[in-house]
């Protein structure tokens, strides 16, 4: 099976904008006693313009119009790798991560 997910986190359409919920994710279910699964995301998150897909972020109870993407990256992370934690199985289920390479960002 193959679940693309770009954010990891959710975005979401409410009142005819698209919202990328750094708290949320919902998606998860469809990844729920999958045998392997395989994360790569952060290519996505520097994305601006057409090329990005949502119109706002929402922190926590803040939305906001943009923010230092790092640190969207990292609550994003932080929300996914809690998911883990708590609903996958890691005796039934391998999970591989593979994040950015530091010799391209500074």
């Amino acid at each position: 099976m193959l679940f693309h997910s770009q954010y990891l986190v959710d975005i979401e359409n409410e009142q005819n904008c698209r919202i990328l919920k750094l708290d949320s994710l919902k998606n998860g279910e469809i990844w729920k006693n999958i045998d392997v699964l395989v994360f790569n995301t952060w290519l996505w998150w520097y994305r601006r313009g057409p090329k990005q897909p949502w119109d706002y972020i929402q922190d926590g109870d803040n939305i906001l119009k943009d923010m230092d993407r790092m640190l969207a990256f990292r609550k994003g992370l932080m929300t996914w790798a809690k998911w883990v934690d708590l609903e996958v199985d890691l005796t039934k289920t391998q999970v591989f991560f593979q994040g950015i390479s530091p010799s391209h960002y500074k």
